[in-house]
């Protein structure tokens, strides 16, 4: 069953009912539900690009909930502007980049955990993020003990934030293709792995450019994001218990 931005999504009216959870500092943020039909395994906080709620978005979210995992997606933008659905060109990726650096990282951290803390009352809960989403969601790692795994894909800001360790065992997914994320600021992710008190899996995709998981970019790759996804599901399934 599909839900957006909160619940439920009606074809046939053609209209939204959007829901919304109190952040840590007492704004509205609206987010989008997307719930399996049978037995819930896990939930997931799955946090976008900066080209916001695409349907690349919808899609994967689409794809966890059908493998059984509860999706929320926090409209993080919705503090600028709501419902942010950028192209992938060059004018999406200037507006996106001027919505990033105007919020700042702050508040998108601090409303994914306050998200996750609503569904770690039923769940274990996984942070997964795209791009400026798996900085955010590799930064959470870092500032919460909320999570029980954390799943973040070319986040190009990840080896700007080795300062602190991780709270959880996490996963990141890098292309060897992708100049955004050389190979160098590669090796400063694996070098910090060594002195973690809990996993951290690197991948590397030897023919994925940035962003190889969408399938609107020209980057995309479906053999690196297949097994990308076969990589983190398992990953996210397996007790540390």
């Amino acid at each position: 069953m599909l839900f957006y931005l909160g619940l439920m999504y009606n074809k046939s009216m053609n209209k939204k009912k959007i829901n919304y959870f109190k952040s840590a500092d007492d704004f509205s943020v609206p987010y989008l539900e997307y719930v399996p039909d049978d037995k819930t395994k896990s939930a997931i906080v799955l946090v976008y690009e900066i080209f916001g709620t695409t349907k690349h978005i919808h899609n994967f979210a689409e794809k966890l909930a059908k493998k059984g995992y509860l999706v929320y997606v926090p409209d993080i933008f919705s503090r600028i502007e709501q419902e942010v659905n950028l192209s992938y060109d060059k004018s999406g990726f200037k507006k996106g980049i001027y919505l990033k650096e105007k919020l700042g990282w702050d508040h998108p951290v601090m409303d994914v955990v306050a998200l996750a803390s609503l569904l770690k009352q039923r769940f274990k809960v996984t942070c997964l993020g795209f791009c400026y989403g798996g900085s955010i969601a590799w930064i959470a790692t870092q500032k919460s003990f909320l999570f029980d795994k954390s799943v973040c894909y070319y986040g190009s800001s990840i080896p700007d934030f080795l300062d602190k360790k991780i709270n959880n065992p996490t996963m990141v997914h890098f292309g060897k293709l992708d100049t955004g994320i050389p190979e160098e600021k590669v090796e400063k992710v694996k070098s910090f792995s060594k002195n973690q008190e809990h996993d951290l899996i690197v991948h590397e995709y030897d023919n994925a450019d940035h962003g190889f998981n969408c399938e609107d970019r020209k980057s995309y790759n479906q053999e690196s994001a297949n097994f990308a996804l076969e990589k983190s599901l398992q990953f996210i399934d397996k007790s540390y218990d």
